[in-house]
């Protein structure tokens, strides 16, 4: 069997951002239609290409890239004229916090800090925690009006019960 190699109906240079990216349309199959550039574009655009249900496919025969449904022909042009006109701009896709209610928040929050507080000596100790030729950097923990500290507290925790302040000396 002889393995028809597909060529682009249409090409098209773009420049986005400094960069220049070049963008193929393939008739995939009968019913769909491929979108094949660089990686960078491809997760620039993604958002706008997944509102039209494109599909992002690492292994189509003509290389890495987007499926549509031929269907979608007509609204993909439309995107790619907005793309290479500028109104539409990048949006690149990364790490989408949760949404989590102030409940959820304020559990957590109580949570940890209850594990802070078990870790927190029952004494009052004193422990230098890093010292370099620049600077000396120390916990106190549960000190009280006879505790001498030394350098500027840059963090402090107090519970009922224990505290935690940690002090920066310059050298």
């Amino acid at each position: 069997m002889e393995t028809v190699e597909l060529k682009p109906y249409w090409e098209k240079e773009f420049k986005i951002d400094e960069e220049t990216h070049m963008v193929r349309l393939y008739q995939y199959s009968a019913k769909s239609i491929a979108l094949v550039s660089d990686e960078n574009f491809g997760k620039k655009f993604a958002t706008h290409f997944k509102e039209l249900h494109g599909r992002f496919n690492p292994r189509l025969s003509v290389g890495a890239g987007w499926i549509f449904k031929l269907d979608s022909q007509k609204d993909l042009s439309t995107v790619l004229q907005k793309i290479y006109r500028g109104e539409i701009t990048p949006k690149e896709i990364g790490i989408v916090p949760p949404l989590i209610d102030d409940k959820d928040v304020d559990n957590k929050i109580f949570n940890t800090l209850s594990e802070l507080i078990q870790l927190i000596p029952e004494t009052n100790e004193e422990r230098i925690l890093a010292e370099t030729d620049e600077a000396r950097t120390t916990v106190y923990y549960n000190k009280d009006d006879d505790t001498i500290t030394q350098g500027d507290c840059i963090y402090s925790f107090t519970s009922a019960h224990k505290s935690l302040d940690i002090h920066q000396l310059s050298l």
